[in-house]
């Protein structure tokens, strides 16, 4: 019920998002700090592999529900003892925020049907679920302008996704202001 009325909310703000200059950071951070106790109860090592510093234009909260999503996804779906990395990197002027788990992924052809509403792959019909996490992902991401992407983890071998978003414009008055500056 709480994933339905987090979508309708999500769906019924369509139109761009009042946006404002967001430390992805923080996001990550809080959203880890949400998560943290389901996966130390299947014992999972869930933590931040890189953090590169990322201000991006969009709403904390919705970044945060987004975030928690991907995250409580990768939880559910990791064996026990397993790993689930986010990873924040910025690359051609876009932040692209990563989770990768070492679960058992998605099927080649389930993938473009993973964001779909009430889908859920083949071989993760065992978990509890409703099949609405990763429609709320892709809802909040498309308020965001953001790009999503998924696939298999080069590195734990299990699923993907990242989410590009667009960098914050670079406030000229703060880098004035700043240390590093202000000491040319």
């Amino acid at each position: 019920v709480e994933q339905l009325l987090t979508l309708a909310r999500e769906e019924a703000s369509s139109g761009a998002p009042q946006q404002e200059a967001v430390d992805l950071l923080e996001v990550v951070r809080l959203a880890v700090a949400d998560m943290l106790p389901l996966a130390q109860l299947k014992q999972i090592d869930l933590g931040l592999a890189a953090q590169h510093a990322a201000r991006v234009m969009g709403q904390p909260e919705a970044l945060r529900v987004l975030l928690r999503n991907l995250l409580d996804n990768a939880i559910k779906y990791t064996p026990a003892a397993g790993r689930v990395d986010v990873r924040i990197d910025v690359m051609n002027g876009v932040a692209v925020l990563t989770v990768e788990d070492s679960g058992p992924g998605v099927a080649p052809d389930a993938l473009p049907r993973i964001f779909d509403r009430f889908f859920r792959a083949g071989d993760t019909l065992a978990e509890t679920g409703s099949g609405l996490g990763l429609a709320i992902v892709k809802t909040i991401a498309e308020r965001h302008g953001a790009k999503l992407d998924v696939g298999s983890s080069t590195h734990l071998g299990g699923l993907r996704v990242e989410v590009r978003l667009a960098l914050a414009p670079v406030d000229p008055d703060s880098v004035a202001s700043s240390p590093l500056t202000a000491a040319r």
